[in-house]
């Protein structure tokens, strides 16, 4: 992020030219997002989704967690604050984890994406937010261009959770592909003795 970037908090990311109704996201270009709540199925296992994982949402999330724009956790969080919203909720939830980088991405990339936007959710919603309650463990490459088959090797044990036994937990992460992320991370989050995980994802 650079000195000028600091000073551009209601300018939309996206056209540049209006100011934005949440940080860096216009009303326009709000609107054009493709906003398609729904679920999908991984090993018998609900995953329910947000927005479609085109156009501007791909933008917005590529320039965040590849050109280190971390400004725009804030945006992001407010599109998961609107599919949270969409969701029927159960009334005994306890609070949120994120899927986590790995200690080697963390180290490369500088920061972890999905822990900025938690800290954001929970400064917005007032979910309580069980940070680095989940962790990963294994350090793997990122997912970006495996194949279906070597996504789900991957990450094979690659989550451990701690301290969250008898919790209702939502699990959030940014993108659903083939559900190899959010699968493992859940039966980590089982296996720690969660009683009920509810995996959602921003996009797919």
């Amino acid at each position: 992020m650079n000195f000028l970037e600091i000073f551009q908090d209601h300018t939309c990311y996206l056209c540049r030219e209006k100011e934005g109704a949440i940080p860096y996201l216009c009303p326009q270009c709000w609107d054009r997002l493709d906003f398609q709540p729904g679920h999908r199925q991984k090993n018998g296992r609900a995953i329910y989704t947000g927005f479609s994982y085109t156009g501007s949402l791909r933008k917005i999330l590529t320039d965040y967690k590849f050109e280190s724009k971390t400004y725009l956790a804030k945006t992001l969080a407010h599109l998961f604050i609107q599919v949270l919203g969409s969701m029927d909720l159960a009334q005994d939830l306890d609070g949120f984890v994120v899927v986590p980088s790995a200690k080697q991405t963390l180290k490369k990339r500088g920061f972890d994406p999905m822990d900025l936007i938690g800290m954001e959710i929970h400064r917005l919603s007032g979910l309580s937010y069980y940070r680095g309650k989940l962790e990963k463990i294994k350090n793997t490459p990122l997912q970006l261009g495996l194949s279906a088959k070597e996504r789900e090797v991957n990450l094979v044990q690659a989550f451990r959770a701690k301290d969250l036994e008898g919790k209702n937990i939502l699990l959030l992460d940014d993108i659903l592909t083939t559900g190899s992320t959010l699968y493992p991370a859940s039966l980590a989050l089982e296996e720690a003795g969660v009683n009920q995980v509810y995996p959602v994802s921003l996009s797919a």
